[in-house]
């Protein structure tokens, strides 16, 4: 028997390098499916005739989807089902798919996009175990299982030192690879349709079905029992309604003018109404979905802080696209070709993560320097905004950025689970892709469009003053711009409509140059702020009397999950 899994997932025909490039490539369209596409956003509003916001609510529930996933993360990934799981779930995404290019709904984009969330974390983190025992020999699933903790401190010690360097190459490896399907599906969007996106990946999925089918056989292994329940299942749905309802709210706030809006008054009451329902179902039921108990570790609350205070700081990305759109007129393309720097910037923070791992500098420093980063990079838009701002300049604060992002994003996961009993794991990964994805974001991108846009009011007021006829450059740039359109052939009245247009205009750009540049200094200083906070936060390791298999094995119902 044991010769029949000698190649597993694959038959023993399948060369393992061969493999390798397979199981690489499988995981193209697992992390690239989505409801939606970033790239592909402006010929899709377009399109469509929607909104912006119709595109991000549904990039957020596919993010929901995903961490809705996280509380069967350890039973799922158990399942060694390679085949059955990748055919099953590429046909899923494969439907999900064409509904999505042929649908105008917002409720169908959005549920999904949510399903489809779903779908590809659960064949991701299946997959991404499944690939570890393949390629480097590993059995990586015990170091997942509930009871296999270590007994020691220096075993914990030599555990967390083994995250730090290898989830900083674990979440560099999926990071490059979104943005190639980021950059990839931006030249497809821009050189054909914006349905070719979902039919690219329809495409993908059924290339990555043919080698599945072709080239791994059925494994008859001892099946766990399957843990999605149908109690459990309405606990997903109660926890997707919470998020999405919180999503809706701070996604069309600024444009429905908040609580002014009936839309927004009943998300928020939603929200509110299945948050209570969902603390009430998991602390009621004796097999929750959701370990409450894990916000009793002092490191998942550090963690949650510092995941909300890193995605508000990320948000300041927006300064490039604003910039980029407003003052140098690029489209979808060029911004997902000046995007592929980031990789460079996730490049370098692994090997500064590693680099640290290696000489033993406490996380606190790391943190610190990202959080630096991302504020050099707010230092350096806050002198680069202007009207004459060049292209090739912005790969710049793209790459300072990244790197920030990258320490903080790989290095916060491996200090949160510090000392973390195994049965709580996945419920840290469903709230760390909640806060990380969800929560942050929208708190930091509702946050960032509200005060640019009110800073855009205020300068807007202020510059127009200045803008009258009293003032003789506006008076003959006016009457310039008036006498050039009667040359072309318009009216009086339409030559003045249009040259009181073009004032307007300019009006405008200055009006948010200067404001990015105000919030550019604030994103600055607050980046100093929490530098300065995660070093002076006292930085303790849990008590082992807690972590001991005794301990385990006495205090905890084994039955509640999953286990034999």
């Amino acid at each position: 028997m044991a010769e029949d899994y000698s190649n597993y997932p694959f038959f023993k025909w399948v060369p393992k390098p061969i493999g390798i490039i397979f199981m690489i490539v499988l995981f193209v369209p697992m992390i690239s499916m989505s409801g939606v596409y970033s790239a592909n956003s402006g010929e899709m509003i377009g399109g469509l005739g929607i909104q912006s916001e119709y595109i991000v609510f549904a990039g957020f529930c596919t993010s929901i989807g995903m961490a809705a996933f996280s509380p069967f993360f350890y039973q799922l990934v158990c399942i060694r089902r390679e085949k059955m799981m990748l055919l099953m779930g590429f046909a899923i995404l494969f439907v999900l798919s064409n509904i999505c290019a042929q649908t105008d709904s917002l409720f169908v984009l959005g549920l999904c996009s949510l399903l489809m969330g779903f779908v590809r974390q659960t064949l991701m983190m299946a997959h991404l175990f499944v690939f570890i025992r393949y390629a480097f020999g590993i059995e990586a699933t015990k170091n997942i299982t509930p009871g296999n903790e270590p007994t020691t401190d220096e075993g914990w010690d030599a555990m967390d030192a083994e995250k730090t360097v290898s989830q900083p190459v674990i979440y560099c490896f999926f990071m490059i690879i979104g943005q190639l399907s980021t950059w990839l599906t931006a030249w497809l969007a821009y050189a054909y349709e914006w349905q070719y996106v979902y039919y690219f990946m329809m495409a993908f999925m059924l290339a990555g079905i043919i080698i599945v089918f072709f080239t791994m056989p059925y494994h008859p292994y001892a099946m766990p029992k399957f843990p999605i329940t149908f109690s459990k299942l309405a606990n997903v749905m109660v926890f997707s309604t919470m998020m999405c309802s919180f999503a809706y709210v701070m996604v069309f706030g600024n444009t429905l003018d908040w609580f002014d809006n009936e839309s927004i008054r009943i998300s928020a009451i939603v929200c509110g109404v299945f948050t209570l329902l969902f603390i009430y179902l998991e602390m009621s039921r004796k097999s929750p979905y959701f370990i409450m108990e894990v916000f009793r570790l002092r490191v998942i609350n550090f963690g949650i802080l510092l995941f909300l205070l890193l995605m508000i700081t990320n948000s300041s990305a927006m300064f490039v696209n604003v910039f980029t759109g407003l003052g140098m007129k690029i489209d979808n393309w060029q911004n997902a070709t000046l995007g592929n720097w980031v990789m460079v910037g996730y490049f370098t923070g692994v090997i500064f993560a590693v680099i640290a791992a290696k000489k033993k500098i406490h996380l606190k420093w790391m943190y610190a320097l990202g959080f630096l980063f991302i504020g050099a990079y707010a230092l350096f838009m806050f002198f680069e905004v202007q009207t004459d701002g060049m292209y090739e300049r912005m790969k710049w604060p793209v790459m300072i950025r990244s790197i920030g992002m990258m320490l903080l994003y790989s290095l916060i996961s491996t200090m949160a689970n510090q000392r973390m009993p195994y049965r709580m794991l996945s419920t840290w990964v469903c709230i760390m892709l909640t806060v990380r994805m969800v929560i942050g974001p929208c708190i930091g991108s509702a946050l960032y469009t509200k005060v640019l846009q009110q800073r855009q009011q205020t300068y807007i007021t202020r510059l127009a003053q200045d803008y009258d006829r009293t003032n003789i450059e506006v008076a003959n740039t006016f009457d310039q711009t008036v006498r050039g359109m009667q040359y072309q052939g318009k009216t009086e009245t339409e030559a003045q409509n249009m040259a009181a247009m073009s004032v307007k205009g300019k009006i405008q750009v200055q009006a948010t140059i200067v404001s990015l540049k105000e919030m550019a200094a604030w994103t600055l200083y607050l980046c100093i702020a929490c530098a300065i906070l995660v070093v002076i936060l006292p930085w303790r390791k849990r008590n082992l009397k807690y972590l001991t298999r005794d301990y385990f094995l006495k205090n905890v119902d084994t039955s509640k999950l999953g286990l034999k």
